[in-house]
């Protein structure tokens, strides 16, 4: 089995009305969104995001370019490990 590592940006904003969960995370090369409780949180719901979106539909291609932030949120890459 063949492993790769992958890196996709995430938008992490804070959910300031939400009471079950305290951020947000978005991924937009998957236009897609996900919840957690703490920046690490969201960084592995993210990560995990990408590990079972491989096993079911090709990655979208890595551009590695960050979008703008704005306000409080946090921008930054996540890494993922997939195993092919």
């Amino acid at each position: 089995m063949a492993t790769k590592f992958v890196a996709y940006p995430v938008v992490i904003t804070p959910e300031k009305n939400n009471e079950y969960y305290d951020y947000l995370v978005f991924l937009p090369d998957f236009g897609a969104y996900c919840q957690a409780n703490s920046i690490l949180g969201a960084l592995r719901v993210a990560a995990k995001f990408i590990t079972n979106y491989s096993m079911t539909a090709a990655l979208p291609e890595m551009k590695l370019e960050l979008p703008p932030a704005s306000g409080e949120q946090v921008v930054t890459f996540v890494n993922a490990q997939i195993t092919e």
